[in-house]
């Protein structure tokens, strides 16, 4: 290894090891998400009961599996269960060391740097959801399938009478690996039917660039070798995929209908929350966030996607047709606001307004993979553009599917700048106000990804943390739970919850505790030495009818078990973006503990 090849993966490892430092530092402090609480809990149910039943509402088994065995060697806590996540989050950026000669050396570094400070995936590697699992596998497929594409030049095609000769080794482990990271996906969340239904139209536009349907009937009439092969490794990959979805759903290798039960339950569970739209959200809702945490890979990724999107000589042409498209459609909208009575013959008031205003990036990335020279990059476009137009459409906007489209954007982000780097002229102009664009977008961005994860990592005023983060005083809640058990029966210690909202939160946190009684009526008998209870906005709220009913031995503690803001246009302030200061205190789920300590506290 020469002297510039040490600098350039020493650098790399060093950014590697700053990655999994930040993901496993002070791993447990921020205490769980709603959602984190309650994936917790089922994976402990697995670990201690060895019970799962697959649920849609809480994803696929593999990251409840993955989980049992990280508890059988850490033991079952907040540490043990973001463990994973975190260790994923970071390995991620092996995954660049095969791509490096389509990103190049500085690209690799630059795309290094973006995922190991990246605000949004150091959260969610943090986090114990399914979302960093998710691109953990996506990546390792992408690079699976560019493997498997490479080896093709080492493949003979000669018409001997071995048909054994035209594979190799290598392309089996790709296509097993390819295999089983597809299989993982679909077995992490449901998401992946998204996935795979955006793989097959790449496939198909790139059967229609590359022309491979001529002569494709007389290639199958002569026994083509090649097709025959291709063919064979088609329905290997399909073999081998069915293989551990099934057994990621059924313990089973071919159990045929609890594979397609898996399949309708979580496609049928995921179309009727869409219906309802249960998490809905404005056709925009990712751009703010990516604008906000992700200022660089934002802002150098569209500019790749411009630059490397289209042909060169059609590029103007088909932005300047975008450009008169969206004209149209704001006009289109102030005519029906204008004039209501115009709706029943204006598109935009019956079709969603994801679909007419990002219609056009979904034409960009179609002509991006029929006409774009380089197919590496024109498959990333691709990837970006179409998962932002299918979750801008999608009423399921929850911050974490941003991670999306975000994977992909900041590979081409990375491209782009490997490009334009070595040809500043700091002595120009633009040279100037290029670096200048770097320096202090990148500076942002490592200052929020540290500032969302190590200070204001349950703060609402956070668009990344969602309204079920409970705030951080919940750990002193918790922490006086613990407390007053001490003092009693320990694990034994009788404890009753009111609140009936409390229970999928709390269910993680109680899952030592053997003698809870969980939606006492607040009209029953409450003396146990625990008494939680809901701490409502009515005048006399549930805590208040509790407190006059019970003895005067009892302490209360003031909690919250989640905390948000609705935003407004007006927060979007200097004070926001740099300190997500807020005119007004967050809304708050209040809960009460009553607590009758035993000894004197001091």
């Amino acid at each position: 290894m020469n002297k510039r090849n040490f600098a350039f993966y020493t650098g790399f490892f060093i950014i590697i090891a700053f990655a999994f430092f930040l993901r496993l530092y002070r791993l447990d402090e921020r205490v769980f998400h709603h959602d984190e609480a309650a994936v917790g809990y089922f994976a402990y149910k697995l670990f201690s009961e060895h019970s799962y039943t697959y649920d849609p509402a809480f994803h696929g088994p593999f990251m409840y599996y993955a989980t049992t065995e990280i508890f059988k060697r850490l033991g079952d806590s907040v540490y043990s269960a973001r463990f994973l996540p975190a260790i994923l989050g970071s390995a991620m950026l092996f995954f660049l060391i095969p791509l490096r000669k389509y990103i190049g050396n500085r690209g690799m570094l630059i795309c290094a740097f973006f995922l190991a400070f990246t605000p949004s995936f150091l959260y969610y590697s943090r986090f114990y959801r399914e979302d960093i699992f998710m691109s953990f596998f996506s990546l390792l497929l992408l690079v699976c399938i560019i493997k498997f594409v490479e080896s093709y030049s080492n493949v003979n095609y000669s018409n001997d009478n071995n048909i054994l000769s035209g594979f190799s080794f290598l392309r089996f482990v790709y296509i097993i690996i390819g295999a089983l990271a597809l299989a993982s996906l679909a077995a992490l969340k449901e998401n992946a039917y998204i996935i795979m239904a955006l793989l097959s139209f790449f496939l198909f536009l790139l059967v229609i660039r590359e022309k491979s349907y001529v002569g494709l009937m007389e290639k199958i009439k002569c026994r083509d070798k090649k097709i025959f092969i291709i063919f064979a490794e088609i329905l290997f990959f399909i073999f081998i995929f069915i293989v551990f979805f099934s057994l990621y759903y059924t313990g089973n290798l071919f159990n045929i209908t609890g594979m397609k039960e898996a399949f309708m339950k979580a496609v049928l569970h995921w179309y009727e929350m869409h219906k309802i739209e249960r998490m809905g959200g404005p056709f925009f809702f990712y751009l703010p966030i990516m604008v906000l945490y992700e200022l660089p890979i934002f802002v150098f990724g569209i500019l790749g996607i411009l630059y490397y999107g289209c042909r060169e000589n059609n590029k103007k042409k088909v932005l300047k047709y975008f450009l008169i498209y969206w004209i149209i459609v704001d006009i289109l909208y102030l005519i029906s606001k204008i004039y209501p009575a115009s709706n029943p013959f204006l598109p935009v008031s019956y079709i969603p307004s994801s679909i007419i205003v990002f219609f056009p990036l979904l034409i960009y990335a179609i002509l991006t993979v029929l006409r774009s020279k380089d197919i590496f990059v024109a498959f990333l476009i691709y990837w970006t553009l179409t998962n932002f137009f299918v979750y801008s459409y999608i009423q399921e906007k929850v911050p974490w599917l941003v991670l999306n489209p975000l994977l992909s954007l900041t590979i081409i982000a990375a491209i782009y700048m490997n490009k334009i780097i070595p040809d500043l002229k700091l002595n120009s102009r633009n040279g100037i106000i290029t670096l200048i664009i770097i320096i202090v977008t990148s500076s942002f961005f490592v200052y929020s990804g540290v500032e969302l994860n190590f200070k204001r990592y349950t703060d609402p005023a956070e668009p990344l943390i969602q309204a079920a983060q409970p705030p951080q005083k919940y750990a002193l809640f918790l922490d006086k739970i613990n407390e007053i058990s001490m003092q009693y029966e320990g694990n034994s210690t009788r404890i009753q919850v009111t609140d009936g909202e409390m229970e999928t939160q709390f269910l993680w946190y109680m899952r030592h505790y053997d003698n809870v009684q969980w939606k006492v009526d607040i009209n029953s008998t409450l003396d146990a030495p625990l008494i939680v209870v809901h701490d409502g906005d009515e005048a006399e709220s549930e805590a208040d009818i509790v407190r006059q009913n019970m003895r005067i031995d009892y302490e209360r503690l003031d909690s919250a078990k989640m905390s948000w803001y609705w935003f407004k246009e007006s927060d979007l302030t200097l004070d926001y973006l740099l300190y997500r200061k807020m005119d007004r205190e967050p809304s708050e789920y209040r809960i009460v503990l009553f607590y009758k300590p035993k000894f004197q506290e001091s």
